[in-house]
């Protein structure tokens, strides 16, 4: 093989391994809208509106901040820097949980387990249309109260 050729086609096999190493950008990535009308809280109540944001960090890391208005008119904003790799990361501003340990699942699903004072106290399935244009977040949580809490969220992204 003359040495152009073989020139091309390594620079072509590395930019090929590149761009798969990459895959496609995480879908969460974005800001997102609670749709409270396609929303389901049991017990209850849902909140008035939030709005999460998700932000890709330099070093791999996920930035989540969520602004809650709460039923009865309560603002609140948490924060989690986490990355999907199954260890606790803290949550702040959460009566219900302290810490979330985050991965993957198959499907481009996610699946994250509460904690509150080291012990589990619920978990989430994180899950997107085929468009990417909906989130939906199905969880269960055990309040410190003892009462279970079942919730599936709805958002639209922004």
């Amino acid at each position: 093989m003359k040495p152009w050729k073989a020139l091309v086609v390594t620079v072509s096999l590395i930019v090929s391994v590149a761009a798969f190493g990459q895959g496609s950008p995480d879908p969460a990535i974005g800001s997102w809208t609670l749709n409270v009308a396609k929303s389901r809280y049991q017990p209850g109540p849902a909140p008035q509106s939030e709005q999460r944001t998700y932000e890709a960090t330099a070093d791999g890391e996920i930035h989540l901040t969520i602004h809650l208005h709460t039923a009865d008119g309560q603002s609140i904003t948490q924060e989690t820097i986490y990355r999907r790799d199954g260890k606790p990361h803290a949550l702040t501003n959460n009566s219900n949980i302290d810490s979330i340990e985050t991965f993957p699942i198959k499907g481009g699903a996610v699946r994250t387990t509460y904690f509150r004072g080291g012990k589990v106290v619920g978990n989430m399935r994180t899950s997107y249309s085929k468009d990417r244009k909906v989130l939906t977040l199905t969880q269960t949580v055990i309040r410190p109260s003892g009462e279970t809490e079942h919730d599936v969220r709805v958002y639209d992204r922004q």
